[in-house]
């Protein structure tokens, strides 16, 4: 498919009404659930009202929709004019969840959500500026950084879903505490089905496949909530700062690695798209769109939390769309972002994902995260110095943990580490990003021999 005469519409075409309306709808049926489910288990793990995760997840469709067309429009310089599509980031629900707990002690949950928008809008801020300097980072962020990273990342998302299935487990009464598990077990087991066939739309509707599945199998059983959130009527509309923005310097230390990768991943994800739109990937073109893309990323994110929702990044699994149904055309990318605006503006889109029972939801996720985690092996495995790679992997991930103990370490020694330490040395994303990136200015990997002919 990377060749440009396979594909049935190109990048410039326009495909008639039908066929670009079937592929933004496969479009949205590979994105919808990991949209509306990030921000659903943030705001569920701040304990947000009703009020505020319903907005959450509105304006989570609402500005993913503008924010592809920003990035497949392409306003001068910003955007990648690719059919990219945007949504909102898996990689940070771990570390807003970790922080948010952590502001919670001195702040109203409404205090605590403009505290994380405002310092990721300063994240965007900083993606946009490193989008001039995109050769650079590489020495920075190396492969090997950026694999241990989304491990680590995988590996911290793992157990936040099986922390909120255990809460969700012991807040069930009687039976219903076991049946939350079988819920998960039935949508984990759907989901790795599907997405093990063959058929390639299986693959792609694996994920809400499994999610429907867990809901009818919840309703059967009586562990499913039939009374949906009132605010279901009406428009829902965007609006500008609805919790007052903030920032912290601590949760910014700690977004800033993640950013970085997500950064990479960015430039991974516009070059397949490239590759499949039958564009070329190198020179000064090539770059000039990846920069376009990447900045588009940092603009969104900051616009993202200007109306109140989580940052957002180029989702890579709509390059199996184009590969799929051969349109690459980015018109069909402006047709999705019609269609997300329209999900977000009806609320009671949001009021059914809000009813997903905890063992669906946490369930789905928890493979999804399980899925980043497998997403970071790949990155090392494919690495020409393997035995470096892994002795990296697991000397960081062990310093990283090792640190989270860094509090009763010292507090068992009589020494008084600072608030603002512990907070940094307990969360292993961000602690194993700065080991790895230590050791690869350090202790740079050598040049590979030239294999003999």
């Amino acid at each position: 498919m990377s060749d440009p005469h396979a594909l049935l519409f190109a990048l410039d075409e326009r495909p008639p009404p039908g066929k670009s309306l079937t592929a933004a709808v496969a479009h949205l049926l590979a994105i919808v659930g990991g949209i509306a489910t990030a921000p659903l288990i943030i705001a569920r793990g701040l304990n947000l009202d009703v009020g505020q995760t319903t907005y959450l997840v509105a304006a989570a469709f609402t500005v993913s929709g503008i924010a592809t067309f920003v990035q497949v429009y392409r306003f001068g310089h910003l955007g990648s004019g690719l059919l990219s599509v945007q949504g909102t980031s898996f990689a940070f629900v771990g570390v807003f969840i970790y922080a948010g707990l952590q502001l919670q002690a001195d702040h109203t949950n409404a205090e605590v959500v403009g505290i994380l928008l405002g310092t990721s809008a300063a994240g965007g801020i900083f993606t946009m500026a490193a989008s001039f300097v995109l050769q650079r980072l590489s020495t920075i962020i190396t492969l090997n950084v950026a694999g241990i990273v989304i491990f680590l990342l995988g590996l911290s998302l793992v157990q936040v879903a099986f922390a909120n299935l255990n809460a969700a487990a012991s807040q069930a009464a009687g039976m219903q505490s076991m049946m939350v598990w079988v819920q998960a077990g039935v949508v984990v087991a759907c989901i790795a089905f599907l997405s093990s066939r063959n058929n390639p739309w299986v693959k792609l509707s694996s994920i809400c496949a499994g999610l429907m599945l867990g809901v009818a199998f919840a309703f059967a059983t009586g562990g499913l909530d039939r009374s949906l959130p009132e605010l279901t009527r009406g428009v829902a509309l965007l609006q500008l700062a609805p919790f007052p923005l903030g920032f912290d310097p601590i949760v910014f230390l700690l977004l800033l690695p993640i950013f970085l990768v997500t950064i990479t991943e960015s430039i991974g994800d516009l070059t397949a798209t490239s590759l499949l739109s039958g564009c070329s990937v190198q020179g000064n073109s090539y770059w000039q769109r990846i920069r376009g893309g990447v900045m588009a990323d940092g603009f969104n994110t900051t616009l993202a939390a200007m109306f109140g929702t989580f940052p957002n990044t180029t989702f890579s699994q709509n390059n199996g769309v184009i590969r799929l149904t051969g349109v690459a055309s980015r018109y069909v990318g402006m047709i999705l972002a019609g269609l997300l605006v329209l999900l977000g503006s009806v609320p009671l889109v949001s009021a059914v994902f809000q009813v997903l029972p905890g063992g669906v939801l946490h369930g789905a996720t928890g493979l999804m995260f399980a899925m980043i985690m497998f997403a970071g092996l790949r990155i090392l495995r494919a690495q020409p110095d393997l035995r470096r790679t892994m002795t990296m992997l697991v000397i960081c991930t062990a310093g990283a943990l090792a640190l989270t103990q860094s509090g009763r370490v010292s507090g068992a020694a009589g020494v008084d580490l600072p608030d603002y330490v512990l907070i940094l040395t307990n969360f292993p994303v961000a602690t194993g990003a700065v080991l790895a990136m230590l050791w690869e200015l350090l202790a740079p990997a050598r040049a590979q021999p030239a294999e003999l002919s």
